[in-house]
């Protein structure tokens, strides 16, 4: 997980092309981010998730590891979309339709952790 309220191994892929996708995980609340270059804006309203500074839902951080120049990522209660310029360890490029991914790895379905792991 990259700090922030979505576990990227527990996502389904249901839709990518290039570094934008978007896809499905078992979890309630809303959550979303957004940041240029290492700069990272966040907003939290879920259960169990960390704590954000200066405010508890929501907060600004600096990430120096594997920062994109352009990021972005919103989860709504199931749905979970996310996009970056270049890809990185959270969004890995893929190619997918309706549930059907052809690459990195063929498959219908496929959690994003298996994605994650070939990259």
């Amino acid at each position: 997980m990259g700090g922030d309220a979505v576990n990227e191994e527990r996502l389904t892929l249901c839709c990518a092309l290039g570094c934008v996708n978007c896809s499905t995980m078992c979890d309630i609340g809303c959550s979303g981010k957004i940041g240029l270059c290492c700069l990272n804006s966040e907003i939290c309203c879920k259960p169990g998730a960390p704590c954000l500074f200066p405010f508890l839902c929501c907060g600004i951080k600096c990430e120096n590891d594997g920062c994109s120049i352009m990021n972005a990522q919103c989860q709504i209660c199931c749905v979970v979309c996310s996009a970056a310029f270049p890809c990185n360890d959270e969004v890995p490029a893929a190619c997918s339709i309706l549930g059907l991914t052809v690459y990195p790895k063929c498959g219908f379905c496929v959690p994003m952790k298996e994605i994650m792991d070939r990259q």
